[in-house]
């Protein structure tokens, strides 16, 4: 099958498109056709080298981890999917990934994907909105009336995490540049804050939840500041040392999200009742992922990269 994978860590000309070996399923396990996969940030992290002392990787690694497609075989204890059912999937980070023909995975983490959506849209959604989905509610506990703080906005997690927290009830305010601010608006944020022009520290206080969707720039420390007593800081890439977060009686957690086939019927459950939107930024075929990573790493893009596998209106 033709994928895009690495053969050693390192920048990315460590990509190649080629062929690999179809994936074989075990009795408990479902064999996609992929018809789209995200691009996401954790990508280029793992080609650096991100996992690379845990051992949990066999090169070569495809690289990807959530997708939309058509379940072409199931094992033999399967039986609540079936072939030929559309569905979508985030798969473990620890596994082979899912920009390739083929990927196979366990089904209790297969949902099916929205009626709504495209192949292409459905794919831009399972690792990134579940993040914000997990982070918000099983690490943030959001009620309605907290006031929250979602850096980077307008990013792929960013963006789904604003639209989540607007229906959890929170008050959100979002960081971005000027240029996306109409998008993080438009998104539903409440308030929004230029980082390139501001110091967030000094325009909020007092927040319930600080959700740092990015890492760099020291945000998450210079966050605490900003966080009530007993409220909740959580990150999806940089660490802060137990004393700075625990004297200041803060809830930290640098967050890995979980597959989850129940988060997945609940992100469904958002889009089809039009709670959630998703955003586009570009798609790219197979033969381009190199430079779909190239995208994702210049922190440019406006919502999810989406590389179309298969051409849907063939289908």
């Amino acid at each position: 099958m033709k994928a895009a994978y690495i053969k050693q860590y390192g920048a990315v000309d460590n990509l190649v498109v080629g062929q690999l070996s179809k994936p074989s399923i075990s009795e408990t396990q479902v064999l996609i056709k992929v018809v789209a996969a995200g691009v996401n940030p954790v990508d280029f992290h793992i080609r650096n080298g991100m996992l690379q002392d845990t051992g949990t990787h066999k090169l070569p690694l495809v690289i990807g981890w959530d997708a939309s497609g058509i379940i072409e075989e199931i094992g033999s204890q399967v039986t609540d999917l079936s072939i030929g059912d559309e569905v979508y999937v985030y798969t473990p980070l620890t596994e082979q990934g899912t920009q390739a023909e083929y990927v196979a995975v366990n089904a209790n983490i297969v949902a099916h994907k929205p009626n709504a959506l495209t192949y292409i849209q459905s794919a831009a959604v399972p690792l990134a909105a579940l993040t914000a989905l997990q982070a918000l509610t099983d690490e943030g506990q959001v009620k309605a009336g907290n006031k929250v703080l979602i850096h980077n906005g307008a990013g792929g997690v960013g963006s789904f995490a604003i639209q989540i927290a607007k229906h959890l009830g929170a008050y959100v305010i979002a960081t971005g540049s000027e240029a996306k601010k109409d998008f993080i608006m438009q998104l539903g944020a409440d308030e929004f804050i230029d980082y390139k022009q501001d110091n967030f520290e000094q325009k909020v206080s007092n927040v319930d939840l600080v959700f740092a969707a990015v890492g760099g720039n020291n945000i998450v420390e210079r966050s605490l500041d900003i966080i009530k007593e007993n409220g909740r800081l959580i990150s999806v890439l940089d660490e802060i040392s137990v004393e700075k977060y625990e004297n200041k009686n803060i809830h930290f957690n640098r967050m890995l999200v979980n597959p989850s086939r129940e988060g997945l019927r609940k992100l469904t459950d958002l889009i089809e009742n039009k709670e959630i939107k998703i955003t586009i930024d570009s798609v790219f075929s197979l033969d381009e992922a190199k430079q779909a990573m190239v995208r994702s790493e210049s922190a440019r893009a406006t919502g999810k990269i989406v590389i179309e596998v298969i051409d849907e209106n063939l289908l």
